[in-house]
């Protein structure tokens, strides 16, 4: 008989940010505050999935490849 055991929800939980969280990371990597907005109102309107429909783990490393799309 096979088993499986469920993800703890601990695991899969995510640190949803505010707006200014958001403005303030892209303030420190210098990029601008519509660009913050951009994805934090992206994200919002997919409730902080990927586009997939996966829950963001971490929202820092999807405002990174934001910023890396950016720039290539």
């Amino acid at each position: 008989m096979k088993t499986t055991i469920a993800p703890k929800s601990e695991n899969l939980r995510m640190n949803i940010p505010g707006i200014e969280q958001v403005r303030s990371y892209f303030s420190i990597k210098d990029y601008s505050i519509e660009e913050a907005d951009l994805f934090f109102f992206y994200y919002q309107s997919l409730g902080w999935r990927n586009e997939n429909g996966t829950p963001l783990r971490d929202w820092k490393s999807a405002a990174s490849s934001w910023m890396w799309n950016l720039e290539n």
